[in-house]
This record gives structure tokens, C-alpha cells and sequence, in this order.
């Protein structure tokens, strides 16, 4: 017989990989080891009726001839069964790492991700195999409890790839919540208070260890949960539970970095993941002075600014502000350090950065001392632990230098930026971290990556994947377009004719601005643009435009967030302004002080991301919107292009919290002439059922916007609607001030969507079925049945139809006067 079994005291992780096992393995046993964990306990009666587990003890060891074992690779954790390991084979389904002593297997699959789960379920479906809803429900609730809602470090694409498809297969998520996060027990909330009791902190080569100890009588459940719930309350990047249970002690531990804990629990007999292991030990004491003792071996080296800074850093003497722009542009840098000699190597006067330089410049100081124009220099040894470095990156600006004595004199060694810092830094913990462009890659939809594998071989050079398609895929939201930018070489032709005739589709070009759109079959849209740089001549102009390298490119884009590059030939991701950084906290931040000066539009266009994303405005973005909104700025902007982020921004379901965030800046009346409305009436707005639906709903959301404003019908004008849009709000304004309007007039989306909205209380009015000549009313005229009805009707009908007759009444006056006509009867 072939026997399923996990590991003893069943979490949902192995249950569930149990289920799937006996689906792959139809006929097997579920054997269960040691009872139940912690809720499953109280899903036991539930269990019971739908699930056929059986005890160990209850299994004959001479008749099992094969193991499948699952969530687990030890022997001193399956009970009985530890006596079949070299007599029959075993296959091991893992989501742990492989460690010395593991079960000897002949098959299976062991792989570092978050739940063994996750690994189960693609076998599943490659055979075609399916699952109930209960089924499907434990499953799900495996994946959770083992990912931490998929928050842990250890949670991988895969277990977010297994919790869609159990969703799609009927897990029920609700429940799974109620299962795997159950209140704590009071033995539980007992050792808790006293882990909290006991909790100190042991640092070692700069990593923070939390050690804490409990005493407990009997086993408790959930106990592992109390080491995250540590975390969060203390700042340690690791935690050491140290529990005694009546005659053995467990040990529990969690690092968020730097610490592998299964090989440090190892010195103890214990194993577990990278970031969460565990162990059963007896003398306690001798154990943790061990593990301690023993814990620089097992932490990974702290890197140091030495190691990672760029090197060596190309520095200026003292000029002017026009020489030491020039000498920035053409080497491409964003700041330098000035220095000049000093009585023991060199001395740093401060950071001439191109931004500021060219401020003066555009203000007539460009023959000015550079001097006058720096920014303050942050200067860090090399031995400087970049754990350390964050505070100095804020107060430089993004930029620290790197200096120390080199034999007789002090000199720089080295520059270090925000990008730096997160480019070294590891995107998550446990096993071996992928690039960060695979990762965006892999977030992509499934065309995309198709387009953008395929590109890669047919265009090795060039190309890149930029701004908000980079953006969405690091938030996981990746939409249905992509855009790519082409570095000089690359033409947007070649690159548009290869994906149709790779992928069928077609494409638009646009010749004079070097773009070009892809529309591919299955719904992708790809817009292709070549590089360029922009030049503003005046506040608000619109920008000029030339071929430049990718970097430059970059540089022109509006908030951090949206300038970055993923290198289809490299797979590097290009983040020159930390827009990775600020994506993690959520911020908005612009690339340069004058960004929206040169283009108000962008503080629309950040009010919409804002709004869509959950962000808010950086410090710096605040500081930089008052100078954009002075009249004068103002008076020289693209009302087109103001016009277009409006409508953009109606276009979104977020588009009334973008235009309150837009009001609460002090930006919507100075840009738009508006004030924001009260929010209810567009609660009322409808899709429409007719064609264009989009068109109509922003033109209604449109209509709704400028009927509550002072001037509704000059900031229409003013904003360059469409005529449409003017003539049917004044249809709105005048029924709004109770004049007579025609229902026909209100009947035709957007029109009819916006006074529904507006005027509810009319509904009945406007929907009611317009009365139109009917054969009873000839009769109540006199006419006898007959061919004269039909006859009547239709040239009414035909009337109606060339707009003669627009009423019952009109229609009703039409007929008398066509029964009295001599000639209908001859006809």
C-alpha cells in the first residue's frame, strides 16, 4: 500500500498538501502522525466526515510498500514511519530547504517556497485533476497560514499563483481568515505575556537578535504566530523563542535578513526555512549560550559603504556656474563634488548639482563662482555599515561621499546614491534572491512577457520597458499596455512590423514624433517611442524635443516613480532618481524643483496616481506646487494638455478623490477655474448601455463637474469642450432653473445620465415612454376601422420622422386634418 504523511501535529500546509498528494496518488493512505494543530483541532468533527485520515498506529509498517511524504524531509518527525526510510521508497514533496540527514528520496520535489502547497497544485493541474470546495478551501488555508496572508519574506510568485486558482476552484477565503487566524488561547495569550516578560535584545556585529522565554506546563498551541507578533513589536531583525514545555523546551526562531536560522538552529539538531526553523532540545541553557555564542558565524557580512559605492568619483576645481554646468552635462552626471587642495589632501566645499546650476543660469547668474550654488556634501568613511547610511542619503540629497585617509592624506574614494542603496539590497528573504528584472518580468501578464521575450531576441540592444508599465508590475497590478522606449539605432517601424508579424495585430506611426502604436490580438497594446530629451523655453511651453540616450529620457518624465527603465537586453533595472525607494513608501515625488513649473499638467496627472495608487505627495512636491500655480506661470500653460489630464482623470473610478485631493492642494481653482462639488450626484451616474460607453460616462461625470460652478457656461468655453458638451449643459442649466426643456433634448446619453444624477426627483419625467399616435385615437376621432387608420398612422409616422409633428398633440392635429382630407380616401 502507498501511504500520504506529513509530519506530526498537522498545520494546514501539510493537511492540505496531503490532499493534493492523495489526489495525484489515487488509493493511498492518509496517514496522521501526532493529532492535529492548534484550529485544525477544532475542525476536526468537519474532518472527520469528509476526510479520510488514518491513525499511524492503525497502519500495518509491513504492508506500506511506498511513502509519500509531504511538508516535511526529517525521519525524527513521521512517527512510526521512521523506520521505513531505506527499506521502501519515498518521495518528498518540500517546501523547505534541503538539509543533511533529510529523508533519502527517490522522486518528489523539494523547493524553497512558501507553502508545500503551492508546489502540489501545478501537478494537479497538469493532470487535469480538479477539487472540491472544501478541499480547495484547506488547500488555500495552507498557503495563507504558511505565507502570513503571503506578507513573509519566504512568499514567492508560485504560492500567489496557487492562491488564484484555489480561489477560482471555490476556496472560500472568508472562512480560511476565520481558520488560520483564530484568537489566542489563554495558555497562548499566557506564554505571550511572559515571552513579553522575559523579551531582551542581543546584538551581534550589528544585528539585532530578540530572545525570549516562556515556561508552560503540557503543550500549547500556536506558538509559533508569538515570534512574529515579537517582531512587530520590537525592533530586531531576528527572534529566539525559547519555550519550555513540561520535559523538552522547543526553540523557535525568525530573522527578517542576514540570519539563516535553519542552519543556525542546526547547531541544536533543528532545520526549518532560511527565515523561520525551529528545534526540540534538552539542557536548555547549554543550548542557547551555543546558539549564541555561535550566531556571527551564521549572520551573512554587513556590507560597507567601501564595498559598494562607485568608484573613483570625477570631482571639480572651483569655476564659474556656466563651466561647471557644461562640465556636468557632458560627462552626464547629476552633481560633482567641488573641491580644492587642502593641508593634508583635498578639501570637499560642497556638491555642484546640474539642477541648481541651471537655475542660476536661466536667472542670469551663469558667470557667477559655482561656489555660491552648492549643495551641502555628505562625507562618510568607507567602513560606514550601509545599514547606517539612510539618515545620510536624506540630508545629502540622495548622494554621500565616501572619503578616508589614503597613506599621507585624506582624499574621496567613492560617491554612494539612493539607487545604490537599493540596488544592493535584497527584494525580499530566504533562498536565492531573483534579479529584480525577472521579478518584474515574471509580475507581468502572460502577453506581455511574450512581447517582451520575443523583443529581446529579435533586438538585443536598446530597448527598454519604462515608466508606468515598470511602475505597476513592482506593484503587482499590471494593466493591458506597455510602453517601451528606443534608444538611437532602434527604429520604431522595424520594431512595430516585427510584433505583427510575429503576433498579428496592427500598427499606427507617427513619423514626426517618433511613435508608434501595436495593437496585438489578444488585447496587449504597445506604444513605442524613441528617446528623447525635452527642452521647456518658457514656464508652462510646451516642450521641444531631440533624440537623446535613455538616461536622458529618464530625466524628462514627471515623478520618481515613473522614471524608471527595465533593460530588455540586460535586465537591469535603470532607477537614477530612487523611484524604487519612493514606490515602497508610497510617495510622489517630482524629479526636479521646477518639474511643475515647466508643466502644471504633471500636478494633475500626480493627483490621478495618487488617487489610483494610494500615494501621496513627497515633501518636495508640496514645496514646488505654490511657485506653478502663480498667474504667471499659469498664463504661459498647455490648456490642451490641461484639458487632456481632466479628462484622463475623469476617466478614473478614483477621479472624485483626485479632484478632492486637487482641491485640498489649493490646485483645482487655479488651474481649472473650479470648485469641487458635493460627491453624491456622481454616485448616480450610470454606465450607459449604448456605445462608447467610456465617452459617456467622463462626459457625463464632465456635465456634473461644471453645473455646480459659479460660470458653468464660460468654463466650459474657457476649457475648449466640445460644442456638444456646451450645448447640453446649458440644456441642464435651464432645467435646472426650472424652464421648460424638451424631453427629446434630455433623452440621448451623456445628456440623459447627467440630469438623472442631477435632478432624480424627475426621473419618472424624463423616462416615461413619449406618447405617439395610436389607431384608438383615429377611432375616438370619428374613423371608422379600416385602410384609412393604417393609412393615417403612417403619414404620421412619416412626419414624425422628418421632425414636423414633435408632440402627441401635434401628431393629433396632423390626423383631423388628415381624415378631413377629400384625397386619403381616393388613395
Amino acid at each position: 500500500m502507498r501511504v500520504v504523511v506529513a509530519h506530526e501535529n498537522l498545520d494546514f500546509d501539510a493537511l492540505g498538501s496531503m490532499v493534493l498528494a492523495g489526489k495525484l496518488f489515487p488509493g493511498s493512505l492518509l496517514a496522521l502522525v501526532g493529532g492535529l494543530e492548534g484550529p485544525l483541532k477544532d475542525l476536526a468533527p468537519l474532518l472527520e466526515d469528509r476526510l479520510d485520515l488514518v491513525p499511524a498506529a492503525e497502519i500495518p509498517l509491513d504492508k506500506v510498500s511506498e511513502v509519500v511524504l509531504v511538508d516535511n524531509a526529517r525521519p525524527e518527525r513521521i512517527g512510526p514511519f521512521k523506520a521505513l526510510v531505506g527499506k521502501v521508497p519515498f518521495l518528498v514533496f518540500d517546501h523547505h530547504p534541503k538539509a543533511p540527514g533529510d529523508v533519502p528520496a527517490v522522486g518528489g520535489r523539494v523547493q524553497a517556497v512558501g507553502a508545500t502547497v503551492s508546489l502540489l497544485l501545478p501537478l494537479l493541474l497538469e493532470r487535469g485533476l480538479s477539487l472540491t470546495p472544501l478541499e480547495a478551501t484547506l488547500a488555500y488555508a495552507g498557503v495563507w497560514e504558511d505565507t502570513g496572508g503571503f506578507s513573509f519574506p519566504s512568499t514567492t510568485a508560485l504560492d500567489l499563483e496557487a492562491g488564484r486558482l484555489l480561489l477560482e476552484m471555490g476556496a472560500e477565503a472568508w472562512r480560511v481568515r476565520e481558520w488560520v487566524r483564530p484568537h489566542l488561547s489563554e495558555e497562548a495569550r499566557s506564554v505571550l505575556r511572559a515571552l513579553l516578560r522575559s523579551a531582551r535584545v542581543v546584538e551581534r556585529e550589528g544585528f539585532r537578535l530578540l530572545v525570549a522565554e516562556a515556561k508552560e506546563e503540557g503543550y500549547v498551541p500556536a506558538l509559533a504566530p508569538l515570534a512574529h507578533t515579537l517582531l512587530d513589536l520590537h525592533e530586531a531583525e531576528g527572534v529566539l523563542l525559547v519555550l519550555r514545555l513540561g520535559k523538552e523546551t522547543l526553540l523557535i526562531a525568525r530573522s527578517k535578513a542576514r540570519l539563516d536560522v535553519a542552519h543556525w538552529l542546526g547547531e541544536v539538531g533543528g532545520g526549518g526555512h532560511p527565515r523561520a526553523a525551529f528545534a526540540r532540545v534538552r539542557g536548555v541553557k547549554g543550548a542557547v549560550r551555543r546558539l549564541l555564542q555561535s550566531l556571527p558565524r551564521y549572520l551573512e557580512p554587513e556590507p560597507t559603504l567601501g564595498e559598494a559605492m562607485t568608484a573613483p568619483v570625477e570631482t571639480l576645481a572651483p569655476t564659474s556656474v556656466r563651466e561647471a554646468l557644461r562640465l556636468l552635462e557632458e560627462r552626464g552626471y547629476g552633481a560633482m563634488p567641488v573641491v580644492v587642495p587642502g593641508g593634508e589632501g583635498v578639501r570637499v566645499l560642497g556638491l555642484a548639482r546640474r539642477r541648481d546650476l541651471k537655475k542660476a543660469e536661466r536667472l542670469g547668474l551663469g558667470d557667477h563662482p559655482v561656489e555660491g550654488f552648492l549643495a551641502r556634501a555628505v562625507v562618510l568613511p568607507p567602513q560606514t555599515p550601509l545599514s547606517q547610511v539612510l539618515p545620510y542619503l536624506k540630508e545629502g540629497g540622495g548622494r554621500v561621499l565616501v572619503g578616508g585617509r589614503v597613506g599621507e592624506g585624506w582624499r574621496l574614494l567613492g560617491i554612494f546614491t539612493r539607487t545604490d542603496l537599493y540596488r544592493k539590497r535584497p527584494m525580499g528573504g530566504g533562498g536565492e534572491e531573483k534579479p529584480l528584472g525577472e521579478k518584474i518580468l515574471e509580475a507581468l501578464p502572460e502577453g506581455a512577457r511574450r512581447v517582451l521575450l520575443a523583443l529581446k531576441e529579435a533586438f538585443p540592444q536598446g530597448l527598454y520597458l519604462v515608466g508606468g508599465a515598470v511602475r505597476d508590475a513592482l506593484l503587482l497590478r499590471s494593466g493591458p499596455d506597455i510602453d517601451l522606449v528606443l534608444e538611437p539605432g532602434a527604429r520604431v517601424e522595424a520594431v512595430a512590423r516585427f510584433l505583427v508579424e510575429r503576433f498579428g495585430g496592427s500598427f499606427a506611426l507617427h513619423y514626426a514624433f517618433g511613435t508608434g502604436r501595436v495593437r496585438l490580438p489578444f488585447g496587449l497594446v504597445v506604444d513605442l517611442a524613441e528617446s528623447r530629451e525635452e527642452v521647456y523655453p518658457y514656464p508652462g511651453a510646451l516642450p521641444q524635443v531631440r533624440p537623446a540616450p535613455i538616461a536622458k529620457d529618464l530625466e524628462r518624465r514627471d515623478y520618481t516613480v515613473n522614471a524608471m527603465a527595465l533593460s530588455l537586453a540586460t535586465g537591469e533595472l535603470l532607477d537614477p532618481y530612487g523611484g524604487l525607494k519612493d514606490l515602497e513608501a508610497r510617495l510622489l515625488r517630482p524629479l526636479h524643483p521646477l518639474s511643475f513649473v515647466e508643466d502644471p499638467s504633471r500636478i494633475v496627472r500626480g493627483a490621478r496616481l495618487a488617487a489610483r495608487l494610494s500615494f501621496r505627495f513627497a515633501e518636495e512636491a508640496l514645496k514646488a506646487l505654490p511657485p506653478a500655480l502663480l498667474p504667471e506661470v499659469l498664463k504661459t500653460a498647455s490648456r490642451s494638455r490641461l484639458k487632456d489630464e481632466l479628462l484622463l482623470t475623469l476617466k478614473e473610478e478614483t477621479f472624485y478623490q483626485a479632484l478632492a485631493l486637487l482641491e485640498g492642494l489649493g490646485a483645482l481653482k487655479p488651474l481649472y477655474g473650479l470648485a469641487l462639488p458635493p460627491e453624491e450626484p456622481f454616485g448616480r451616474l450610470r454606465p450607459s448601455p449604448e456605445e462608447d460607453q467610456e465617452r459617456h460616462l467622463v462626459e457625463g461625470r464632465l456635465l456634473v463637474l461644471l453645473y455646480f460652478q459659479e460660470e458653468p457656461l464660460a468654463r466650459a468655453e474657457t476649457l475648449g469642450l466640445p460644442k456638444r458638451v456646451q450645448e447640453g449643459l446649458s440644456l441642464l442649466l435651464r432645467a435646472g432653473r426650472g424652464e421648460e426643456v424638451e424631453r427629446e433634448a434630455l433623452a440621448k446619453e451623456p445628456l440623459k445620465g447627467a440630469f438623472l444624477a442631477l435632478f432624480p426627483e424627475r426621473a419618472q419625467w424624463l423616462l416615461q415612454r413619449p406618447r405617439i399616435l395610436r389607431g384608438r385615437d383615429l377611432l375616438e376621432l370619428g374613423l371608422k376601422p379600416g385602410p384609412k387608420v393604417g393609412e393615417i398612422l403612417r403619414r404620421v409616422a412619416e412626419a414624425r420622422a422628418r421632425g414636423e409633428v414633435k408632440t402627441f398633440e401635434e401628431e393629433l392635429e396632423l390626423a383631423r386634418k388628415l381624415v378631413g382630407d377629400g384625397t386619403l380616401s381616393a388613395s
